[in-house]
């Protein structure tokens, strides 16, 4: 198959949300929301350092300016940029401030689970040098309110890579990391009272997110210092499959509405990184993966500027017409771009 650029989309850094005609990008301390009967523009709150340095991609890149996740559920987004959580209703245009975190400043994208009743599940994501303790927190009301519903303690696990919804079990995939014993994938019921880690916290168990299917359920290791494969969990029997070998650490993952799935590898530094590009794969049966495009890492020093990375967006897509956008990335850093697979 080969990938096709369809489209650049404007003002967007991060492609956050996208399914048909609705879509929803940030740049810098702005978010670009088109959803439903919704046109806005979100502005967060920044002071005047940040102003100027947001004004060049370079710096919002090397300071992290750009780093913001949001996530829609009925009419509200749930925002989450330089360790605040907001909440903002896009009915009455209300920017509130929700929950500080301690730990975290962002978390990665996707990774906020939401449950076919509406009840939403985030972990913090921060470097967490001290390992103190980390959280995963619950919101029962569109993210108006949150509570800790489970914490890892202190010196257990660095720091929480997504929280995931499987709707096969009605339960909630909580994968962790980063070094030895800290990979952690942990199956949970809705209020954390019952919690089934899986694995040793080796790097086998080190996943940023997972594909869930009636049978199995599927990570692909995100480990700059091993190998990273696709691993495959039988949900009657627990045993654990090894598959597909990959060229890197593979953060980002998604089922589009037609069958397909895809995976990106990221550029970073280690012994498990055997490209210098990053690389979308697809797999129509999640046995046999395919590399349809890479994607050079660009010059900048990557401890300073940042992995080369490819992300995808929540909603409902296909391989007609899907998001993704880049960072650290040759020619194509802080962009978005609307895609399609063509045989």
């Amino acid at each position: 198959m080969k990938l096709k650029r369809i489209h650049k989309i404007k003002n967007a850094e991060i492609t956050h949300y996208f399914c048909n005609d609705d879509i929803i990008t940030s740049k810098f301390n702005k978010i670009y929301v088109k959803y439903k009967d919704y046109n806005c523009i979100v502005k967060l709150p920044t002071d005047l350092i940040g102003t100027v340095f947001g004004l060049f991609r370079i710096t919002r890149r090397a300071l992290r300016l750009d780093k913001c996740n949001v996530f829609v559920t009925g009419n509200f987004l749930i925002i989450i940029r330089k360790h605040k959580v907001y909440s903002y209703n896009l009915e009455t245009k209300e920017l509130k401030e929700t929950l500080q975190l301690k730990n975290c400043r962002n978390v990665l994208h996707q990774s906020i689970g939401e449950t076919n009743t509406g009840e939403l599940f985030f972990g913090e994501y921060g470097n967490n040098g001290e390992r103190k303790p980390v959280n995963v927190y619950k919101s029962i009301d569109k993210g108006l309110s949150w509570q800790v519903v489970y914490t890892f303690k202190s010196g257990e696990i660095k720091h929480v890579h997504g929280c995931y919804y499987d709707k096969y079990e009605n339960k909630i995939w909580t994968l962790t990391g980063d070094f030895k014993k800290e990979n952690i994938i942990m199956k949970s019921n809705l209020d954390f009272t019952e919690n089934e880690k899986i694995g040793d916290g080796s790097q086998k168990y080190r996943a940023v997110n997972v594909f869930f299917t009636l049978e199995n359920v599927h990570w692909i290791m995100d480990s700059p210092l091993e190998k990273s494969y696709h691993y495959t969990l039988h949900r009657k029997t627990n045993k654990i499959t090894r598959k597909s070998l990959f060229p890197g650490p593979v953060w980002y993952l998604k089922k589009l509405e037609d069958g397909y799935y895809i995976a990106a590898t990221s550029v970073e530094i280690g012994e498990g990184v055997l490209s210098k590009e990053a690389q979308l794969f697809v797999s129509k049966d999640l046995e046999n993966w395919e590399s349809v495009y890479k994607f050079p890492k660009d010059i900048f020093p990557m401890r300073y500027f940042k992995w080369g990375v490819i992300g995808f967006a929540d909603g409902k897509q296909s391989s007609k017409s899907f998001a993704i956008h880049f960072e650290a990335l040759k020619k194509v850093d802080g962009k978005s771009y609307i895609c399609s697979l063509n045989e």
